[in-house]
């Protein structure tokens, strides 16, 4: 049975929540910010359900959320702009300082704003907070998680069991992981597999076990079906590489036709060349073709949005291990002693590197010491460090 929006129905902003009363972290999954995006919402009521009914010692919270309320009753990606890119730090203080005239997405995003920010507000510091983001994609293919780089959220990435992709937030701004990322939280997209596919709701269900497990808010006894959640999860990403790093996006503009050429799913192979999509704009109609070889994601076969699709490459276990190991070692404050490469605002700051002395740098090394790219001018690269937690924390 595929997600329905009678299945919906009721729909709440809170869709529930579940404690012990014992300390521990803080888990909050957040469902369909996107409205043609229902399985997440789903799942997470599934496991509501099981909570209420079985009643397990829990250490910490949890809290389930749904996302665009209005474009989830009217299966609408977004209904006047798409929430999932409204989350800059200029995007939240208009909200804050326009309350009382907002409207559609951006009364959704003060609702979550508030509710996010009260219960951080009320959680202790000295415990981690948890967000999943719960996503599905227009296309098929495997369910995979989407992160900000850090090592707490690789390790939680990772221990799911599924393709883990790096540098999405480096091409499209304002998502509501980058923010919470961003502020040091450990912040995990959750890619569940095809809007409409029933197996996306018991991917979500499955990676919601698996992350409340290695979280530590639950002991494995406690969760049901363990092992079959993670047999799933292995079982569906069996023979993807376990890491993808995004190399390019191809963005639309507004009110420009974008069909893909034929059915792609997540991460099959193209080659450098290949057809991919077909583009018609006021200027005219064009082919779009890779620019490189690589796996195809998330390609466009929704009528909203602005993201056409996105290449990416493999990233190779050494890597990950040597960049686990020089970020323990702390040799990201040398980078500033190097030729090309300046602190402007003081230890800590964004480093930027100019590119006309620094040519021999690559934005792989700024990764590989958990650096983030913001600006890329043609002569100047900014990046900044990734929060590993919020600012305070023990």
């Amino acid at each position: 049975m595929s997600p329905t929006l009678e299945a919906l129905e009721p729909l709440e902003r809170e869709l529930g929540s579940y404690s012990s009363g014992r300390a521990g972290p803080l888990c909050v999954v957040v469902g369909g910010l996107h409205g043609n995006e229902p399985a997440g919402v789903l799942a997470a009521r599934r496991v509501l359900r099981q909570l209420a009914a079985r009643r397990p010692e829990m250490r910490g919270r949890f809290l389930a959320l749904s996302g665009n309320m209005n474009g989830l009753r009217r299966t609408l990606r977004f209904v006047d702009r798409d929430l999932n890119r409204l989350w800059t730090e200029g995007e939240i203080r208009e909200v804050r300082a326009r309350r009382a005239v907002l409207a559609d997405e951006r009364r959704e995003q003060l609702e979550l704003l508030e509710i996010i920010e009260r219960e951080l507000a009320r959680h202790d510091p000295r415990q981690r907070a948890i967000f999943l983001d719960l996503h599905s994609t227009s296309g098929g293919g495997p369910p995979f998680t989407i992160i900000g780089d850090t090592l707490q959220n690789r390790r939680l990435a990772l221990a799911l069991g599924i393709p883990v992709i790096l540098g999405l937030e480096e091409t499209v701004d304002g998502t509501l992981l980058g923010w919470l990322a961003g502020a040091g939280h450990v912040a995990v997209g959750i890619e569940g597999g095809q809007n409409e596919a029933s197996e996306t709701v018991d991917n979500h269900e499955a990676a919601i076990w698996v992350a409340l497990v290695t979280s530590g808010l639950l002991a494995a006894r406690d969760a049901p079906d363990l092992p079959a959640h993670r047999v799933r999860l292995a079982a569906a990403a069996a023979g993807i590489p376990p890491v993808v790093e995004i190399r390019y996006r191809h963005g639309l503009e507004p009110g420009e036709r974008f069909e893909m050429e034929g059915r792609f799913t997540n991460f099959e192979p193209i080659e450098q060349g290949q057809l991919l999509a077909r583009s018609w704009t006021a200027h005219g109609s064009s082919e779009v073709r890779a620019r490189e070889r690589g796996v195809l994601l998330m390609p466009r076969y929704q009528g909203q949005g602005l993201d056409g699709f996105f290449v990416g490459r493999a990233v190779q276990p050494l890597w990950l291990a040597l960049s686990v190991w020089l970020r323990r070692m702390h040799t990201s404050s040398l980078l500033a002693l190097l030729p090309g490469v300046s602190q402007p605002a003081g230890e800590g700051g964004p480093l930027h590197v100019d590119r006309r002395v620094a040519r021999w740098f690559s934005v792989d090394l700024f990764h590989l010491l958990g650096y983030r790219k913001h600006v890329d001018d043609g002569r100047h690269l900014v990046f900044s460090h990734r929060l590993e937690h919020p600012p305070g924390w023990h």
